[in-house]
């Protein structure tokens, strides 16, 4: 009888290599190369001049989360190397457009302080996930839900976007991906850590690309509320000038 060789996410596993430690790893990785591209991108370019519509979120988040699903799901997007490229493709459109978002706060400390805050913010949803009881941590009805409602978020923010043009719905809309997406790393770290037993550990770049992801979306958050912060800022100032 021949052996049955299961499909697994990129290269064959080696076996001397802990899968949790690759995961961390590459999604270590990928966001240090957004983060060079940042500063690149920062340094030498100016897009404040164009007109970014808020539009472009909702449309972000819907291609990466299609990517994220021809990686997971379909036959092609699992074997070596059209999951590698793929993996490429959610990277640099997630770092294309942070660096947009980036623009409106120029300044050197509003960005580290962003990056150091999601960084931490992130590698405590990790801990949360890998060490606070079962009882306590997201698990896959949870999950489904919080899926399930994003599709009726992203509808609400598409008909905002060419409708109504609401300032307070974008808000809720972005905060409740940050809520998902914080409940997604804490998710993604039950399976890690050999807490789950639904998707193979071994899947490290749908894993991966899901904590990258997962970085992203928190990261335009905690920029959006240093543009908000900062501009609050200013005003107050000119009030008392």
């Amino acid at each position: 009888m021949e052996s049955i060789v299961p499909d697994v996410y990129g290269m064959p596993p080696d076996m001397t290599i802990r899968h949790g430690l690759r995961i961390y790893v590459l999604s270590t990785l990928c966001a240090a190369f957004a983060l060079l591209q940042w500063a690149i991108i920062g340094y030498f370019s100016d897009w404040r001049k164009y007109r970014m519509p808020q539009v472009r979120y909702g449309y972000w988040l819907m291609a990466t989360f299609f990517g994220i699903c021809v990686l997971s799901c379909t036959p092609i997007g699992r074997k070596f190397p059209w999951n590698v490229a793929l993996m490429l493709i959610i990277v640099e459109s997630s770092t294309l457009y942070i660096a947009m978002e980036q623009q409106n706060t120029k300044g050197l400390l509003v960005n580290l302080y962003a990056g150091l805050l999601v960084f931490a913010l992130v590698t405590a949803s990790i801990f949360y996930g890998s060490y606070f009881p079962m009882r306590w941590v997201p698990g896959d009805l949870m999950l489904s839900l919080l899926v399930a409602t994003s599709n009726l978020m992203l509808i609400a923010f598409f008909l905002n976007a060419y409708i109504f043009d609401n300032f307070t719905v974008y808000t809720i809309v972005r905060n409740y991906f940050a809520m998902t997406a914080i409940m997604m790393i804490i998710y993604t770290a039950t399976i890690i850590h050999d807490r789950q037993f639904v998707v193979p550990k071994n899947e490290y770049l749908f894993l991966s690309a899901l904590l990258f992801f997962g970085h992203m979306i928190l990261h335009e958050r905690v920029l959006a509320f240093s543009v908000h912060n900062e501009y609050n800022t200013d005003c107050t100032l000119l009030y008392f000038l």
